[in-house]
């Protein structure tokens, strides 16, 4: 299939539709990938609709409100907040969102960070715990899937651009990968947002430690990973090349900076069309084609 794409066919399957809102998608929704172009839509691949948490599902519909991430984890009940969120599933398939981007499941480690409230806790298995049932929950309704977020040690919001996380190896796999590591192993979960800042002086979105060595090789992670939105949009230290040769397979929303990155790293030979491919397989084998 992937062999007998267009290059703008190619190009489009590693990003979204440019846009939160899109047209393609429920009203409210926050971006669209896969089937963004007609030409893949006539190929059958179909439109994948993302939606926000964190606390359910948010569109400009009447959704349900359910608790957030810290209060759920203070149940310490996996069975209930599965139970829940298995409704959260039922109704993203009532309104055609395919992808909740959530659970958001960073370390509370400091409380002055502005989204602690959709995160779980200061401990990471109980995180990874939590993340897992939530990820079983949703994805028990057949073609709904979840985004485990943000990988990795995004611990605070201001700066979170540019903010870098020095951090030791045993310090990162104890504490702030746990978590993750837990939630794949026992989830599955559809796809993995990777985050804005940098860990050990590398953004996070362009790491091939962690998204290639760790996710791919050591967890054996099989779903998408995609970059948070317009993390490619701060400078030259993070492209969409870069996502690409690191492992990221899409980048959201989709920006025109990105196919220019794209396709001048191509011509120049600085991005390898089989890492660009490898990316593509891997959105190509995620159901989302009729």
């Amino acid at each position: 299939f992937v062999a007998g794409l267009s290059d703008d066919e190619l190009e489009a399957l590693t990003r979204g539709h440019g846009m939160m809102n899109s047209p393609l998608g429920a009203p409210g929704n926050a971006g669209v990938l896969g089937g963004v172009i007609p030409g893949l839509r006539e190929k059958g691949v179909l439109p994948v609709v993302c939606a926000d948490g964190p606390a359910g599902l948010r569109l400009q519909k009447y959704c349900a409100l359910v608790p957030c991430g810290t209060a759920l984890a203070c149940t310490w009940n996996c069975e209930l907040v599965e139970e829940l969120y298995r409704l959260v599933g039922a109704e993203m398939k009532h309104y055609g969102v395919d992808v909740l981007l959530a659970p958001g499941m960073n370390i509370h480690r400091n409380p002055l960070c502005g989204r602690n409230f959709e995160y779980f806790s200061e401990d990471p298995v109980l995180s990874g715990e939590m993340a897992a049932a939530i990820t079983l929950g949703v994805q028990s309704i057949p073609g709904c899937g979840t985004t485990i977020k943000h990988f990795a040690c995004n611990n605070q919001e201001d700066n979170r651009i540019h903010s870098d996380s020095v951090i030791t190896e045993r310090t990162l796999r104890e504490i702030y990968l746990k978590g993750f590591e837990i939630a794949v192993a026992k989830s599955n979960p559809m796809s993995i947002m990777t985050s804005y800042n940098l860990v050990n002086g590398v953004h996070a979105a362009n790491n091939f430690d962690l998204c290639t060595k760790v996710a791919r090789n050591e967890w054996d992670f099989k779903g998408l990973i995609m970059t948070d939105w317009y993390t490619t949009n701060n400078g030259p230290d993070c492209t969409a090349s870069g996502c690409m040769r690191a492992g990221n397979d899409i980048v959201m929303p989709g920006l025109p900076m990105d196919h220019e990155n794209l396709e001048k790293e191509l011509s120049e030979g600085t991005l390898d069309i089989r890492d660009l491919k490898k990316c593509i397989c891997r959105v190509a084998q995620t159901g989302w084609m009729s």
